[in-house]
C-alpha cells in the first residue's frame, strides 16, 4: 500500500498533473479586433475584461497583451474577429494558423471600428447577434473557414456581418 502512494506522486509529475498550466494562469479569448495596428482583445472572464494594444502583427499583438495582463492568452476558443482597417486575408490566416483559433470563429467587420464595438457590447452579445441575423436569413455563412475560402477563390472575396456598437448592421464584403 505504501508503494502506490509513493508512486502517485512521480505519476502525477510526469503525466502533467501538477500546478502548472492551471486554468487560472491563463486569459481564454473570446474575442479579437484588428484596426490597423491596434488590436483589442476581449476574454471571456470579466477579471481580464477588454485590452487593446498597439503592434505591428497580430502575434506581437499577443505577446504584448500576455505582458500587460501578466500571464498567457489562450485563442482555441475564440468566437468571433472584427476586421476593420487591415488586410483581411493576411489577419485571418494569421489567426488561423499562428493564433489556432477555431475553425468555427466568426468573422464580422466594424462599421467604426472594432475596439469601439468591444467596448460597448460585450463579445457573447455580438456572437449571438451575428448567429440570430444568420438563422433570419440576413447574414451569411461568416466563419473564418468559409471566409478566407472566400476571400482565396476565384473572386477574391467574402461577405461577412458587419457590426455597430448596437449589434448587427448589415453586410460587409471584403475583398483581398
Amino acid at each position: 500500500m505504501r508503494r502506490i502512494f509513493l508512486i502517485f506522486p512521480i505519476i502525477a509529475m510526469l503525466t502533467g498533473c501538477s500546478s502548472h498550466g492551471n486554468v487560472n494562469d491563463k486569459a481564454y479569448l473570446r474575442a479579437a479586433a484588428i484596426d490597423g495596428s491596434r488590436v483589442t482583445f476581449s476574454f471571456y472572464s470579466e477579471e481580464d475584461g477588454v485590452l487593446s494594444v498597439n503592434a505591428e502583427s497580430p502575434e506581437n499583438a499577443k505577446s504584448a497583451a500576455e505582458l500587460a495582463l501578466g500571464k498567457e492568452i489562450f485563442t482555441g476558443h475564440t468566437e468571433l474577429v472584427v476586421t476593420g482597417e487591415c488586410d483581411a486575408l493576411k489577419i485571418l490566416d494569421s489567426m488561423l494558423h499562428d493564433w489556432k483559433v477555431s475553425p468555427s470563429c466568426r468573422v464580422a467587420e466594424a462599421e467604426t471600428s472594432g475596439e469601439e464595438v468591444l467596448n460597448h457590447r460585450s463579445a457573447e452579445e455580438l456572437a449571438d447577434v451575428i448567429d440570430t441575423a444568420r438563422e433570419k436569413g440576413l447574414a451569411p455563412k461568416c466563419d473564418i473557414i468559409t471566409v478566407l475560402s472566400g476571400l482565396l477563390g476565384e473572386n477574391g472575396s467574402a461577405e461577412i456581418a458587419e457590426l455597430s456598437e448596437k449589434g448587427f448592421s448589415g453586410v460587409a464584403d471584403i475583398k483581398k
